[in-house]
């Protein structure tokens, strides 16, 4: 009887479907310096960010944060690299930015010095 059971439950077993796997998962390398966090920014971030860049740029995963609750981002130009940046640095401390939602849009709320997070 429980031969019959395993040869009656092998072909079922085969037959199912294994599990989707999400191919970004497989072999997705998110490097430390990426484009992409900067262009799933709402656009005023990122005609900022092409206004202070001179070209191509990339930035690390805590270059920009959002807070739902303030409705603001903070922009950590110390995780940000492009041609022209450097003079968003004194000592050891970076310019942040932060962007306000007024409406559909964002507009710079502040501009202020803070400690590097590097």
């Amino acid at each position: 009887m429980k031969v019959h059971i395993l040869m009656l439950a092998l072909p079922i077993l085969l037959s199912s479907e294994l599990p989707a796997v999400s191919k970004s998962s497989i072999g997705h390398n998110d490097g430390p310096w990426n484009s992409d966090h900067i262009d799933s920014l709402p656009p005023e971030v990122r005609q900022y960010i092409a206004g202070i860049c001179r070209g191509p740029a990339s930035a690390q995963h805590d270059f920009a944060t959002y807070s739902p609750r303030e409705k603001r981002w903070r922009i950590n130009l110390e995780y940000l690299r492009c041609n022209g940046i450097g003079a968003f640095r004194r000592g050891n401390q970076c310019l942040d930015v932060d962007f306000v939602e007024q409406g559909s849009r964002f507009h710079v709320g502040a501009k202020q010095f803070r400690d590097c997070g590097f």
